[in-house]
This record gives structure tokens, sequence and C-alpha cells, in this order.
């Protein structure tokens, strides 16, 4: 059995009496230090809340400029501006000592994206550890979001302009509904793109034919099918093409410097010549939205015609025709908006030249349709009022091109296509 001395187990007794000053004087002296380190604790705890706020905020920042039609040097210029008004809005007291914006692409091919970045660095006065000469609490952010560089819209209107469109359309005119919305899809276009690639715009109206009396009568045959132009100024395009394939036309969309283009006497047209003429592409929406209110409707349908000239409107193999050059296939987001409210039924140059040659000029659609598909070009065709066999034609048309067919039977119908076709565009955008 183990024994304990009964003498050695007093003694700790004794000494733990003998050292009760000896922590007191350590408390103490331990005392300020514990302080100091309980509001050291409150300033890095109010550090660490000032940084994820202000980490929170500039994100946010930076994803809204990354959105926003700001261009690359606005961003750098108004970063600071705009971060400083949000640290005010998140309510953080702290000051912002510096802050660099910078939005800049990573490659040099049209589309490429930028990269958005936001750096600052803010502080607040501290409450404790200024015992220790930390005055200020300092923290870092930085942030970083992709910005869209967009390709830019080239788009051409292909309009009907014939007399059907006078009808009646929920109390007003199917032009006037037609200028209507168009002139909102404008909007929309201008609102999403980005300030420094503003769409270009061509306005194609037609119905008997297209007028294309704006161009140089240099590019056009010295002889047409019966005769020469009118000395008015105004010439009315008849259909180019190499020749038939099966059901279809060989077409091609290049320069008239390389074949010349047919055309349609005034003779020929007789009183149903369209009088709004072609708008080449612009980017000065003075101009192509003057040319919206300006269209007035009379003629007969020769859809095929204005299917071929909105492509020749956005080929770049047309730079020495139109005044603002046309950009290279697949640096453009290039698009065709075609709308018609009736069938086809009018041809020139081909068949007989007939007011009710209603195959031959689907034929030469569908093949200019796939010319079009063929150069990835966009289509978005607008049915108005017209009975299932032409939207079928319609959709044909559009199928494989990464647009669509819309149906619109009222004024509400017809601007709810345009809107659907400006949120389609808009997500083209986007995507690029």
């Amino acid at each position: 059995m183990i024994t304990f001395n009964n003498a050695y187990l007093a003694k700790p007794k004794r000494y733990s009496r003998q050292t009760d000053g000896s922590i007191s004087i350590m408390t103490g002296l331990l005392f300020p230090l514990l302080i100091i380190l309980a509001g050291g604790s409150v300033d890095v705890t109010r550090a660490y809340t000032m940084k994820a706020k202000a980490q929170k905020t500039l994100d946010s920042t930076v994803l809204a400029m990354a959105r926003s039609r700001l261009s690359d040097d606005e961003i750098g210029q108004q970063g600071k501006t705009l971060f400083d008004n949000n640290l005010t809005l998140s309510n953080i007291k702290a000051d912002l000592q510096d802050a660099e914006f910078t939005a800049k692409r990573e490659g040099a091919d049209k589309g490429d994206p930028s990269i958005v970045t936001g750096r600052a660095t803010l502080s607040s006065k501290s409450s404790f550890l200024g015992i220790f000469g930390m005055n200020d609490l300092k923290v870092g952010v930085f942030s970083e979001a992709t910005k869209p560089n967009p390709l830019p819209y080239e788009i051409a209107m292909v309009l009907d302009v014939s007399g059907s469109m006078n009808k009646n359309l929920n109390g007003q005119p199917r032009i006037a509904r037609l200028r209507d919305a168009t002139l909102n899809l404008f909007d929309r276009l201008e609102r999403s793109s980005p300030k420094e690639a503003p769409p270009s715009i061509s306005l194609v109206p037609y119905s008997t034919s297209v007028n294309i009396g704006g161009l140089s009568k240099g590019i056009l045959e010295s002889v047409s099918v019966a005769g020469n132009p009118a000395g008015s100024g105004d010439v009315w395009a008849a259909e180019r093409f190499r020749g038939q394939t099966g059901a279809g036309y060989d077409l091609s969309d290049e320069s008239p410097d390389t074949a010349l283009m047919p055309f349609v006497t005034a003779a020929e047209i007789g009183d149903s010549e369209p009088s709004a003429k072609m708008q080449p592409l612009t980017d000065n929406r003075d101009i192509y939205r003057n040319a919206v209110k300006g269209l007035t409707a009379n003629g007969f349908t020769s859809a095929h015609t204005g299917m071929i000239w909105g492509i020749y409107a956005l080929s770049p193999k047309w730079k020495s025709v139109w005044p603002k050059d046309p950009k290279e296939y697949g640096t453009a987001n290039k698009i065709i908006v075609l709308l018609t409210d009736g069938a086809f039924n009018t041809t020139h140059n081909i068949g007989a030249r007939s007011r009710s040659d209603g195959d031959e000029s689907n034929a030469y659609f569908q093949s200019a349709c796939d010319l079009a598909k063929a150069q990835n070009v966009t289509i978005y065709a607008v049915a108005l009022s017209l009975d299932a066999a032409s939207e079928a034609r319609l959709s044909a048309c559009a199928a494989g091109s990464g647009g669509a067919m819309l149906s619109a039977n009222s004024a509400q119908g017809l601007e709810q296509a345009f809107e659907e076709i400006a949120a389609q565009i808009g997500g083209l955008r986007i995507s690029s």
C-alpha cells in the first residue's frame, strides 16, 4: 500500500495561500492589454465588414458597367465616380483612397469581348489600433467582368409597300401601322446598341419592283428587257440571274462591276411604279427614320426583288456602289427583316414578265433566301394577314437562318412581331 505523509500534503495548501497577491498583480498588469486586444478585435471586425461591403459594391459596379452602353474609354473615365456614388448608396462609412477602372479587349478580332476590371483601396479611422500607430484601417478590393463587345448590326428592312398596304388595319392603313412598328423597332435597336457601334440600316421598299433611282447609271445594263430607264431619275430593278437550277435560279451577290443590273422602264412599269427609293446602309438615324416616315403604298407585289436587293444592300461585294461600305461577312451581324401582306405576283426579267407569275416569283424568292443563308445572313419574315400557303413560303425562307417567321393579323400583332424581332436581334448581339 502506498501512503502519503500528511506534512507534505499540507504544504501546497500553504503555498496556495501565499500566491494570492501575485495573481492580483498579474491580473492588474494584463487587464489593459486585454482591453487593447478586445478593442483591436473590434477594429479587425470592422475592417472585414468594410471589405465585404466594398467588395459587393465593387462587383455590382463592374457588372453594371459591363452591361451598360458605356464605351471602354468611358468606363476608365467614369468608373471611379460611379463606384464612389455606389459606396454612398451602400452606406459604407469609409473613404475611397484610390480606384482604377479599365476595359480593354483581349483580342484584335471583331466581337472579342472586353475585360472590365476595377481596383480600389478604402480606409477608415481605427478605434483602438491607433495605440500601436495603426491610425487607419485600409482594405483593397478587386473585381473583373466580361463586357460583350458585339459585332455591329447591319440590317436590311425589306418592306412591302404594295397597294394592299393601304387597307385598313384596326382603324389605320396598314402602311401607317408598318411605319410605327418599324420606328419602334429602331428605338429598341438603338437603345441596345453600344455607342461605338450604332446599327447600320438599309431600307428596301418594294412593290411592283424596287426603285433603285439613287444608284449610278454606270451599274445598269445599257439596254433593259425593253428599253432605257426613265428620264426622271427613277430606275426600277429587274431580276438578275445566271440561269435556272432545277426549280430555282442561280443567283449571286457579285458586284454590278462584274455583272451589270437589268432594269425596267417606265413604260413597262406603267402606273404601278414604287415611288419610295431604296436607302443604302447608313448609321445616321435621321436618314433611315425619315425614309420610313415617307413610305407610301401602291403597286403589285414583287417580294423576290425586294429580297435580292436586301442581300445586295448587305453584301461587301457592293462596296463600289454604296456610300457606306458593308462590312465583310463574319465581321457584322447581317440581318434581313422582310414583311409582306400579299401573295407574290409580279416578275420582270423571268417568265413572261407578268403580274400573275407567283410560281416564278416564289422560286426566285426561295433562291434568294438560300443565297442569304449561305452567307450566314439571319432572316426574319413577317406575314401580315396572309393565308397559310403564303406563310409556309415565308417559313421556308427563314428556316435555318437563325431567324424566324412571325404572323400578324392586327395592329397589336404587328407591333408584337417587330418587338419580338428586336428582342431576338438583341440576343444575337449578347451572344456574339
